[in-house]
């Protein structure tokens, strides 16, 4: 086997029944490590790679791979590596955010949220116009989505019960327009790269 890809939960279980040979091990990759450290999994990091560095016969090459690289992500990449490199693509923060960007705050109450959203969307999105909406939960992303069905918006939903396939065909629907809004849980949203997105 050249490469092993996993969850933490899942190579933590080979490693405790001693299914996985962790010997020959030369490079560790994680990705996502802002949120896989922020979301709880830092324990269950520090164990496999205690395992590693104790069953390897190399000191393997360590690579994190992050959308953001707040101060605690930065302290936490010095624990596992030596004479570490930062590759920074977005370097000053100022600049994130391009200077076309407005930005709205809309205040509403928890149980009128999707109904708001239609509203928003009515208001500032054009029959043209791509938008994007954000949604914390697979329920609730599921939820927006009829919402918008039932005000005959063309929508489609990315999270984690949709299948590879079925995400690349909303991908593609959404880029040429055939579809004008996307709903994405945060986790199945990361790494999308879409250009002329209007609304967020």
């Amino acid at each position: 086997v050249d490469f092993i890809v996993g969850t933490t939960g899942r190579l933590l279980d080979h490693i405790k029944r001693g299914s996985i040979d962790l010997k020959h091990v030369q490079s560790v990759v994680l990705d996502e490590a802002d949120r896989m450290l922020d979301m709880g999994f830092q324990e269950d990091v520090e164990e496999i790679m205690n395992n590693i560095k104790t069953q390897s016969e190399k000191k393997p090459q360590v690579v994190l791979f992050s959308a953001t690289i707040p101060p605690w992500v930065q302290k936490v990449s010095r624990q596992y590596t030596e004479n570490h490199v930062l590759i920074d693509l977005v370097k000053d923060l100022k600049n994130k955010t391009a200077k076309s960007v407005e930005h709205l705050a809309i205040q509403c109450p928890e149980q009128t949220l999707t109904e708001s959203l239609v509203d928003v969307l009515s208001y500032y999105s054009s029959a043209t116009s791509k938008t994007i909406i954000f949604a914390q939960t697979k329920i609730q992303a599921n939820d927006i989505l009829l919402h918008l069905m039932n005000s005959n918006k063309t929508a489609e939903v990315l999270h984690g019960d949709i299948n590879q396939t079925q995400r690349e065909v909303t991908l593609k629907r959404f880029r040429e327009g055939k579809i004008n809004t996307l709903i994405a849980t945060d986790v199945a949203a990361r790494g999308l790269d879409i250009p002329n997105v209007d609304l967020i």
